[in-house]
């Protein structure tokens, strides 16, 4: 008798899970549950389930988180469908109950759709570029930042340091300027209280409740049973809209209409004033939209950086013969002399490496939704209009019909047999097609002149005499636990 009913609810849950697949029409996937869907699956890393499943499934499947997502986990999938129909795949799938509890509405750079989101990813493109993005001046900040880092670091030479802070106090500070016109101290009160409250507003936002908030609007009744996940998330959104209110009011009480605009809040608030002074509609302009697009681009830009400068500095300490030929084709290449973004070509190896380490910790464990603004192909299934789909480039990264022994950092993969750098079009920690990371050439710029600035100076190693162990902690997105390194000043 319990052998049948437990082969009963098997089936009743295959079933379940084909019949609903048939009658929207998409493709096969792991069987859902009812209400949970897939989601007490994914308590391993996604990645790796995802990838998993792929194999079983095809390269297109659907899994249910707990509403129906499209997930296209194939590399050339992804071309033939984000990369060559972009348009049909520019909008985002909406969390909308998520956007209302915390920022009042579908505001910023990340979530908005159609109109609103086309008009305002070009007007941060183009103010961005008018204040000095990626330019020279900002190229030489960097470096600035990179040096003043070493020379901290040289400072506590010998002794057990987490590389952390000072990573982000440089990060930060590209950022910042960028986006509000101004730099912090390493010192400043207000730097260490960001540093603490974007911890932990990452950390509530992956609450499983959140991911249930859009299908299940009730479940914000519940929230005492979770222990008010909701109101703390809720609570700490608050604390960093206040943090970029206080900062905004204070380029506003700076700024100069006749001056050109220094960074993008200036830009925006110049577009504000100007449409009031011509008695124009705001539009999107409003001030509501510029304090999330400014919380967006800070955190964005902020915390992926420093996670993957903590993930190459662990790699390096525990692999010292690839450390060794980075400082030696710098030796080589460059001397003592500063590095710029101009050197990329002298520095093959380097490039490897930092390919690698966008490569194999996949910071970003999956991909935000978006959505298909009409009926389209995947792996010969037809996808309705308005289907939430997950294009899963991380598990592409650590796909072993591409990668031999993916879980293993090898700098030299990237290398072709002249020893030259081949970028490899399968690596794509910035996305890809309409919605690819705005920051994306800064990142770059950053990653590779803090990188091998580091390098250069200094050189890592374990506290102990074997490496310890890399480990992670998972969340907004997957980062290394707290460590320390010994470092030693080069010259």
């Amino acid at each position: 008798m319990i052998l049948e009913l437990i082969l009963g609810v098997i089936a009743f849950v295959i079933g379940y899970g084909y019949l609903i697949n048939r009658i929207r029409g998409l493709p096969p996937g792991p069987p859902p549950l009812p209400i949970l869907g897939n989601t007490l699956s994914l308590g391993e890393p996604i990645d790796q389930v995802m990838l998993r499943w792929s194999k079983k499934y095809g390269p297109g499947f659907t899994v249910w988180i707990p509403g129906p997502v499209v997930v296209i986990a194939d590399h050339q999938t992804l071309q033939d469908t984000v990369a060559k129909q972009g348009d049909l795949f520019g909008d985002r799938a909406l969390p909308y109950n998520q956007m209302k509890l915390t920022v009042g509405g579908a505001y910023g750079l990340l979530f908005e759709e159609n109109h609103m989101w086309k008009e305002q990813r070009r007007f941060a493109l183009h103010s961005l570029k008018d204040v000095g993005f990626l330019s020279t001046s900002l190229q030489e900040s960097v470096k600035t930042y990179a040096q003043q880092i070493v020379a901290d670091w040289k400072r506590e030479e010998g002794n057990p340091i987490d590389v952390t802070e000072n990573v982000m106090y440089g990060v930060a500070n590209v950022i910042w300027q960028l986006t509000f016109g101004r730099t912090l101290s390493f010192k400043d009160p207000l730097f260490h209280k960001v540093e603490k409250v974007i911890d932990r507003w990452f950390k509530e936002w992956v609450h499983p409740c959140m991911a249930f908030l859009d299908v299940f609007p009730a479940i914000v009744y519940l929230d005492p049973l979770f222990g008010y996940p909701l109101k703390n998330l809720r609570g700490t959104t608050k604390e960093c809209l206040d943090i970029i209110e206080k900062e905004l009011d204070l380029t506003e009480k700076n700024l100069d209409m006749d001056e050109e605009p220094r960074c993008y809040a200036e830009s925006f608030l110049m577009e504000i004033k100007k449409r009031e002074m011509r008695g124009e509609p705001l539009g999107n302009f409003t001030r509501q939209q510029l304090n999330v697009a400014a919380l967006g681009m800070w955190t964005a830009g902020f915390e992926t950086t420093v996670t993957t400068m903590r993930f190459a500095i662990h790699h390096l300490m525990s692999n010292p013969d690839a450390q060794k030929k980075m400082q030696a084709e710098i030796d080589e290449k460059i001397g003592q002399r500063q590095i710029s973004m101009e050197d990329q070509k002298l520095l093959p190896y380097c490039m490897a490496v930092i390919q690698e380490v966008q490569r194999l910790p996949n910071i970003g464990e999956f991909n935000f939704f978006r959505e298909n603004t009409e009926e389209v192909a995947i792996a010969g299934y037809k996808i309705p209009a308005r289907t939430a789909i997950m294009p899963q480039f991380p598990s592409v990264h650590i796909d072993p019909a591409h990668f031999e022994r993916p879980v293993y950092f090898c700098p030299e993969r990237h290398l072709n047999e002249a020893g030259e750098f081949v970028k490899d079009p399968r690596i794509t920690p910035f996305s890809i097609g309409k919605r690819a990371c705005l920051g994306e050439g800064l990142a770059r710029m950053e990653l590779f002149i803090f990188l091998t600035t580091f390098v250069q100076h200094c050189s890592f190693s374990s506290t102990s005499l074997i490496p310890p162990e890399l480990k992670c902690k998972r969340g907004f997105t997957r980062s290394p636990l707290p460590f320390k390194v010994k470092v030693t000043a080069r010259f």
